[in-house]
């Protein structure tokens, strides 16, 4: 009998400094994991990424926009030593030629079957799978890429690509495969739509995420490996094992295959928690100079912000408004002379911006770079949008707001819920969904929104396409994208506004009336 480990990491997202909750760790802690169980197995070990590896983190950012170098990212894989590499769809983030460089130098196979060259159909970024002989038994590894990403992307990011469906093309490399090898290996950039005990769907079935769907229809599938949705996943699911590590190296997870004469006798998976193993400190020298120029860029101080923090409760925060959410919606007004403005409030690092701000702070609290979108609706669209929104809260069983769990588990979704600035929302969260809105006041007129006027309505880039499932937001609305992205846009108020413009914003951040 021969066993063989399979190891893997995902959605580590470049936190080569610190972690987004445990500044005294990094992937430092997670290389140190993955060292432990190379050293310590006594039978071979093959280690698979699964992508979103160059984007995330403040530091990826400042390699990506400010040094235009992401050498690193490929340095730090080629060090750790992979055998296979898959694409994440935040590869796309930064656009085809920073993405291009970083994969030229990746030293281990990039394996990706579904995204392929718009014209010969052929895999683009890649191979479509790999076939290897580990102690005479032959694996086949499938890398696949959930294939939503032009749902999320600007165009010119993926220009020259096209998108096959995730589990149509897995299922054919399966039956191509599956003949040929001993162990079959899917390693998928996407998650679960699906309950792994119930089956029942946990989310709208748009296609984002397949990987319930291959685990019922594909049975020829022995490992499948995911990732995408950050989460915590460790399980058998009839004959196959899946699992999925978490977020920013959190985890890394392994799965043990036992073969005897080309068969499987038996199959375990564990999730390593990294918080337990020291940072691997020899590894630092792989990722400077970057690593110490891009913490000097960090502490960079940018100005001063003169805003008020009335709460530091995230959720008190999205339920009411604050300061900060206002600061980036009077951003995309006057980015693109709309009537509204709309954005999600991300995280709770928000209360960090005021006073003295830092590139860090800054990227904390915004870490994308995200254009501006102008999007025309009427003001149907509007109140369906709004409704759609107000799905993110409840009424719960003592009577008090609180949020909806199906925006919590089994992946937190709170980067779905939008405030709203230039109109007030009057909403009775008592009533039944879809008839939550009592009034929709526009705050030039103080009018009622006309539901058969036309609007215009500001956004990020990732919203305007339809991110998050909005179905109001369409490509064909899209009336202007800002050259300059919000990040961007902050260092400038940070540097430019005036007492008058903060004292504007301390003074006029709620937007709603819950009734």
């Amino acid at each position: 009998m021969q066993k063989i480990t399979f190891l893997m990491t995902s959605d580590t997202h470049g936190y080569w400094l610190n972690l987004p909750n445990k500044p005294e760790q990094s992937l430092l802690n997670t290389v140190a994991t993955i060292n432990h169980i190379k050293e310590n197995a006594d039978h071979p070990v093959v280690s698979i990424d699964l992508g979103d590896f160059i984007q995330g983190s403040s530091f990826a950012t400042y390699c990506s926009q400010i040094a235009e170098d992401g050498n690193i990212f490929a340095r730090a894989v080629n060090e750790i030593g992979y055998d296979a590499q898959i694409i994440g769809n935040h590869e796309f983030n930064f656009g085809a030629e920073y993405r291009q460089v970083i994969l030229d130098q990746v030293k281990a196979p990039i394996l990706c079957c579904n995204i392929v060259d718009a014209e010969t159909q052929e895999p683009a970024l890649g191979e479509a799978y790999k076939i290897i002989e580990v102690a005479g038994v032959k694996i086949g590894i499938i890398g696949t890429t959930t294939h939503y990403i032009p749902n999320w992307e600007l165009p010119q990011h993926y220009e020259g690509l096209a998108f096959k469906d995730a589990f149509e093309t897995t299922q054919y490399y399966v039956e191509l495969l599956r003949p040929q090898v001993d162990v079959l290996v899917v390693a998928y950039h996407g998650g679960y739509e699906k309950d792994l005990n119930t089956w029942e769907p946990l989310e709208d079935l748009t296609g984002e995420n397949q990987g319930a769907r291959m685990l019922q229809e594909i049975p020829e599938i022995d490992v499948l490996l995911t990732g995408h949705q950050h989460r915590l996943i460790n399980q058998q699911v009839n004959k196959a094992w899946t699992v999925q590590p978490g977020y920013a190296g959190e985890r890394v997870a392994t799965v043990t295959v036992s073969v005897e004469n080309g068969e499987i006798l038996e199959l375990t998976g564990e999730l390593h928690d990294t918080n337990k193993y020291e940072a691997e400190t020899n590894f630092k020298a792989v990722i400077e100079p970057e690593r110490t120029q891009g913490e000097a860029w960090l502490n960079h101080v940018l100005g001063e912000a003169t805003l008020d923090v009335p709460t530091t409760s995230v959720f008190e925060a999205r339920l009411n408004g604050i300061p900060f959410v206002e600061l980036l919606n009077q951003l995309q007004l006057a980015e693109t002379d709309a009537d509204f403005s709309a954005v999600a409030l991300i995280n709770d690092s928000f209360s960090k911006f005021t006073g003295p701000v830092t590139n860090e702070v800054l990227l904390e609290v915004y870490p994308y770079y995200n254009r501006i979108a102008k999007v025309q609706v009427t003001g149907q669209d509007l109140y369906e949008i709004i409704e759609y929104d107000l799905e993110y809260l409840v009424v719960n069983e003592t009577g008090e707001i609180d949020v909806n769990p199906e925006y919590v588990h089994p992946k937190p979704r709170h980067y779905n819920y939008d405030l709203f600035s230039g109109v007030t929302i009057k909403a009775d969260l008592k009533q039944p969904l879809g008839q939550r809105i009592q009034a929709l006041i526009n705050e030039k007129t103080q009018d009622p929104i006309n539901h058969d006027a036309i609007y215009t309505l500001a956004v990020s880039q990732y919203r305007a396409v339809g991110g998050g499932d909005y179905k109001n937001y369409t490509k064909d609305k899209i009336r202007f994208i800002s050259e300059i992205d919000i990040a961007t846009r902050l260092r400038e108020a940070l540097a430019n506004y005036t007492p008058e413009q903060w004292a504007f914003i301390n003074e006029n951040y709620i937007h709603v009336e819950w009734l």
